[in-house]
């Protein structure tokens, strides 16, 4: 009687090992496929931050290129106004030598 009770116990104990066996492996594979979600939850989030910085700096670089026609245009009105000025300063002087009295 005692070795069927050992043998008993042997498959007994073995079952047991196997179902925590089966149960560890189906504890990974929760875990991994827990992983995956997480992982393609955040690419998903990276891609949107990654087209946003796109965006912004497509953004900036419009703004950056306006701002250098803006100061080109200036640097344009600056060099405009002291010709003007030049011309005026010119137009004075002949002015004082045709009438002194000016």
């Amino acid at each position: 009687m005692s070795t069927v009770l050992v043998v008993i116990l042997l498959i007994v104990a073995l079952a047991v090992i196997a179902l925590l066996l089966l149960a560890g492996s189906r504890a990974r594979q929760r875990n991994i496929t827990q992983r995956r979600v997480e992982a393609r939850a955040r690419d998903t989030q990276a891609q949107r931050l990654a087209e946003s910085a796109r965006r912004e700096q497509s953004e900036a670089d419009a703004r950056a290129a306006r701002a250098r026609d803006l100061a080109g245009e200036a640097d344009q009105r600056r060099r405009e106004a002291q010709e003007q000025r030049a011309m005026a300063d010119e137009h004075a002087e002949r002015a004082r030598e045709v009438d002194p009295d000016r």
